[in-house]
């Protein structure tokens, strides 16, 4: 009998400890890249390098003043060496603001045109 309640407690000690092991969330991290096409001055290349496993989110695009001017709704993120080519001859000149939803958190960079 004293060996079943042993192991009973040992059982139960062993799941209580199991269940405080949480796998550490890590901290995921985003790089924006916006740049120039070789090919064609009107046209940039969005990619970002991250360590989010996230497929999808939206991007969204505003002028200097924080006026919205593009919006990719639920577009696939552009994950490096991947891209997405951005025609930027209707963008107002000087600065512009990308921000992208990973993971559902906006990670936001400035490039000037």
């Amino acid at each position: 009998m004293a060996k079943i309640v042993f192991l009973v407690c040992l059982l139960g000690v062993n799941i209580g400890i199991i269940a405080q092991k949480e796998t550490p969330k890590t901290k995921t991290e985003v790089t924006i890249l916006f740049t120039q096409d070789s090919s064609n001055a009107q046209v940039y290349q969005l990619r970002c390098i991250t360590n989010s496993a996230d497929l999808f989110g939206t991007i969204n695009f505003y002028n200097s003043k924080g006026v919205l001017i593009l919006q990719l709704k639920e577009i696939e993120i552009p994950h490096a060496p991947g891209y997405h080519g951005i025609d930027i001859s209707e963008f107002p000149k000087g600065m512009v603001k990308i921000e992208m939803f990973i993971d559902d958190v906006a990670y936001t960079k400035n490039f000037r045109l």
